[in-house]
């Protein structure tokens, strides 16, 4: 059997939300409601919230390190590519998890990364 595939989607937060707004939405409403979904309990094996460490990036910033602009990474894991396009297609996701996102993201900046994970250490 293949790997399942990873999709990540990095998500800038609306500029009139403060950061804790943001994060405190994104965790405790729309994953809820995102996990609600009957295609999401068919097809998601895992569904993880990436949110960016704000003193990390301080520091990083202040080295001159070159950043993703972004405020966090949403990572779906299904068995196969087909299955995370059957969620993002899905009727009640576009009825539901679109609409919700505009309460907290800017949805123009949202970008999708089609990832396969090559694990060379996994302890």
């Amino acid at each position: 059997m293949d790997p399942p595939r990873p999709h990540a989607r990095s998500h800038n937060q609306k500029p009139f939300n403060l950061r804790e707004e943001f994060d405190r939405y994104w965790l405790e409403h729309h994953s809820q409601l995102f996990l609600s979904l009957d295609i999401v309990k068919k097809n998601v094996l895992k569904y993880e919230q990436l949110h960016i460490n704000q003193q990390t990036k301080a520091l990083l910033q202040s080295l001159g390190v070159a950043l993703i602009e972004c405020d966090g990474v949403g990572l779906i894991e299904a068995e196969t590519y087909d299955k995370i396009f059957e969620v993002f297609n899905d009727a009640q996701f576009k009825a539901l998890i679109e609409p919700d996102e505009e309460n907290f993201l800017d949805r123009s900046k949202t970008r999708s990364i089609p990832l396969d994970f090559v694990a060379f250490i996994d302890k």
